[in-house]
């Protein structure tokens, strides 16, 4: 069998629990609720696609103006106005409606901009749920959002703000139609705080299944790090092992 296409994140640790990246052309949705750090790791994404894998990117903004993207990403090291300068990025601030309405046309002005670099990535900041304007399911708007991005072999980020923070409450329409899905999670712990990420779901593709921790470093950006896990087969072992000696 040929070796999968994989799209290299360059986070550290992420590509790890990714098992080499992620398949060319998903759409990923980053789920989580307010604070997670939903917008650092598209950001991310991006960044490293443009600065080390030759990989020019786009970030769609919604409710983040560009110049305060800027002036954040710069607290990590990433310096997004040169890559802007030398045509490796393009930042677009937009309406999720126009957003949405623009992926669905031929002749997309914003699909025309990503081309004009050789976009490889994407990125949109502050996804919510996308209705339809008739009010319809917005599980088939956002199947025509996902099908603009397909057309133009984009591999997407897009991140869905939640308002829940069960994860099994968070079930979105969108959910359904993704690609791959990566869910964020934050929780106090004594006085620090524990970030958790968990990949769900990645069509035609293994990962590292459970939480595993991440922080995010001034200076660097996310990091990873991947829960430790006994293999499958040992695992059912212990569990066949386990239900022996119990019932022994």
């Amino acid at each position: 069998m040929p070796e999968p296409d994989l799209v290299k994140t360059g986070i550290k640790g992420l590509d790890e629990v990714l098992f080499g990246g992620i398949p060319r052309g998903n759409i990923t949705l980053v789920a989580g609720t307010t604070g997670t750090g939903k917008t650092t790791l598209g950001v991310e994404f991006v960044y490293r696609g443009a600065r080390q894998f030759n990989e020019p990117g786009v970030i769609v903004l919604f409710e983040v103006a560009p110049d305060k993207l800027i002036r954040d990403a710069a607290l990590f090291g990433w310096d997004l106005r040169e890559l802007e300068r030398v045509g490796r990025l393009k930042m677009i601030f937009t309406t999720r409606q126009l957003f949405q309405q623009e992926l669905q046309r031929a002749d997309s002005p914003l699909l025309a901009e990503a081309a004009e670099i050789g976009a490889r990535r994407i990125f949109g900041e502050g996804l919510v749920r996308v209705p339809e304007s008739n009010g319809g399911d917005s599980r088939d708007a956002f199947h025509l959002l996902a099908e603009g991005l397909h057309r133009e072999n984009l591999t997407a980020m897009l991140a869905l703000e939640s308002t829940f923070t069960d994860p099994a409450a968070a079930r979105a329409p969108e959910e359904f139609v993704a690609d791959t899905i990566v869910r964020l999670s934050i929780e106090p712990v004594q006085r620090a705080v524990l970030r958790s990420l968990e990949v769900v779901k990645s069509r035609g593709h293994e990962y590292a299944l459970g939480r595993h921790t991440f922080r995010i470093i001034n200076g660097q950006g996310l990091e990873v790090y991947r829960r430790v896990q006994a293999p499958r087969g040992l695992q059912r072992g212990l569990r066949q092992a386990f239900r022996a000696w119990t019932s022994s």
